[in-house]
């Protein structure tokens, strides 16, 4: 198996914004907290593109600082609300950014990703509100002036713009638009022509009950992967204490077959959805990429406190070997935890959580025993995750009617996947390889690029990478034209045939 160097979550320029949640006259207003950590110590500032307003800050080595951001920074209000929130994080040396958005009874959080991360094209996985109809929504943040976004709604809008017909909506750099529904969201489109300009979305819910028929909502914030980085292979560890959470998948392509330890197996069309309930660590695998989200139910229906929160679950091929954050009680989130994942052998890798070897509590998944699992509960304030050669953790928290989810992170750990490194020489005509095969540099002709965008037979495009040396193909088998540019300033354009 071939060991596959990994995209990271750290960076030097990262954007932020947040959602509307509940009226501002009710129920205390929300306040907003960035934890920003790096291994090194590093300056920035948080920098609001729309008006110049910068907020300075430096990090320690090894240490995490927490941000709180004036009170005056609040979330867009309504149905295709354009509001200028958005915030650039910048610093000297890369930094891991977590956002809080904290609120008695509707905290969340969620992972900020780097700007070299971000994409032109996202489908959209969101949550409806079970109970009282409340909106699912998204955020779409430019970090480019004059970004025309064209964005294809599921379901019909709050403001009534029908499903499956596209709109366009122009955004300067900071600028932020938001949608609602009362519907689901999940599987909308939001795409930007110029692959220049990439833009940054959230999703999830304005505040939404959760598999639950009693009344207990919360807000639902995560900041979403774009199309590209989708995956094929899972691991799910229930939030601790719950009793199982649902889980929900979103299918990339028509007759995507997916399967999942324990239970029977699905089959989704694209941009079509499945939830299950997931009580155990278990396994995902699918034919095609999916992506997926992790949600809390409702604390009425729960055996524990906590009401509903939304995790962005990252593939099984990415990790990292170390996560710095603090987990903030906030406005009523007491209740601290982390997951863990972390692939091994005949026995657990190591793993030290907050400098203590942990690695005795780690236990094997089921039908995956290569694959080791732990839950910890953890006090509020600063934690480290240290894994010698590569995990993914989660961390959470809970209160009364209350709760708060994110991932925390990937790269530049290498994990071994079943994914094998396939023959990439080229054929007379074109590069041949096989679905979920790498694509490297040197098949093009070139040892990097710092621009390289994949089209399907239409012209759309449906991979996109910014600098590296290889990139991975997500892609279902077909034919594809390949642009990329090098660090000479030479372009060059090649045909991809993705076979099964």
């Amino acid at each position: 198996m071939a060991a596959l160097a990994q995209p990271a979550t750290t960076g030097t320029a990262h954007w932020v914004t947040f959602m509307e949640n509940l009226d501002l006259q009710f129920n205390t207003p929300p306040y907003f907290e960035l934890v920003i950590s790096s291994e090194t110590f590093t300056m920035g500032e948080v920098l609001f593109p729309s008006t110049g307003y910068s907020i300075p800050f430096s990090v320690e080595a090894m240490q995490d600082t927490v941000i709180t951001l004036p009170t005056n920074v609040y979330y867009g209000l309504g149905d295709e609300a354009v509001f200028e929130h958005g915030m650039m994080v910048t610093s000297d040396d890369p930094v891991s950014v977590y956002a809080y958005h904290h609120r008695l009874y509707f905290s969340e959080a969620a992972m900020i990703l780097p700007e070299e991360r971000l994409g032109t094209d996202y489908v959209v996985l969101a949550h409806e509100d079970d109970l009282y109809g409340h909106p699912s929504e998204f955020v779409v943040l430019a970090t480019r002036d004059s970004t025309t976004v064209s964005i294809t709604p599921s379901v019909l809008t709050a403001g009534f713009r029908p499903p499956g017909v596209p709109f366009a909506v122009l955004l300067d750099a900071g600028q932020s638009f938001q949608l609602k529904a009362y519907g689901d969201l999940s599987g909308s489109r939001i795409m930007v022509a110029d692959p220049a300009k990439p833009i940054a979305v959230f999703a999830g819910a304005q505040q939404a009950a959760i598999n639950c028929s009693m009344a207990a909502d919360d807000h639902l914030y995560q900041q979403i992967e774009p199309f590209a980085a989708w995956g094929h292979t899972y691991d799910i560890v229930p939030f601790k204490d719950r009793g199982g959470d649902q889980v929900r998948i979103l299918a990339s392509a028509d007759g995507t077959q997916v399967s999942i330890t324990g239970q029977p197996a699905i089959t989704l069309d694209s941009a079509q959805t499945a939830d299950v309930t997931i009580a155990v660590p278990s396994r995902i695998t699918s034919s095609a990429p999916v992506c997926m989200g992790q949600f809390n139910e409702s604390q009425s229906c729960n055996p524990a406190i906590g009401d509903p929160c939304y995790l962005y679950v990252q593939p099984a091929d990415r990790a990292d070997h170390r996560a710095l954050w603090s987990a903030l009680t906030g406005a009523g989130t007491p209740h601290h935890y982390v997951n863990v994942v972390a692939p091994g052998d005949a026995v657990p890798p190591i793993v030290h959580l907050d400098g203590v070897n942990v690695s005795g509590q780690l236990v094997p998944m089921a039908g995956a025993p290569e694959v080791y699992t732990a839950q910890f509960a953890i006090a509020e304030g600063p934690h480290e995750l240290y894994c010698p050669t590569g995990c993914l953790g989660s961390a959470y928290g809970f209160g009364d009617h209350n709760s708060y989810a994110f991932h925390l992170g990937y790269g530049p750990a290498q994990v071994h996947t079943a994914v094998q490194e396939q023959d990439t020489r080229p054929s007379a005509t074109a590069i041949v390889l096989a679905a979920g095969g790498i694509l490297p540099a040197r098949t093009l002709g070139s040892g990097t690029w710092i621009r390289l965008a994949i089209m399907d037979a239409t012209g759309r495009q449906v991979l996109a990478d910014d600098p590296g040396d290889h990139i991975m193909l997500r892609l279902p088998p077909g034919h594809y034209v390949v642009h990329v540019a090098d660090r000479t300033g030479a372009e060059s354009t090649r045909r991809l045939v993705v076979e099964p």
